[in-house]
């Protein structure tokens, strides 16, 4: 196993970085849905005990920074 530093650089062409960004922000949102449909199926079976959500935890979920 390699030994890690804090002063290490790693470089990665601005292209690549974007990509990596934009699929980080895709994956977010893909999850996003998975959590919500599965809330929307509980609450559907489960009626009487419906979910609430604060801001905070639906911008968690949605990888949104406030």
């Amino acid at each position: 196993m390699t030994a890690h530093h804090r002063d290490e650089v790693i470089t990665v062409p601005r292209d690549e970085y974007e990509a990596l960004k934009a699929e980080v922000r895709r994956l977010r949102r893909e999850l996003g849905r998975q959590q919500a449909l599965l809330a929307i199926m509980d609450n559907a079976a489960n009626p009487g005990r419906l979910r609430t959500f604060t801001r905070d935890e639906l911008a968690a979920e949605w990888g949104v920074s406030g």
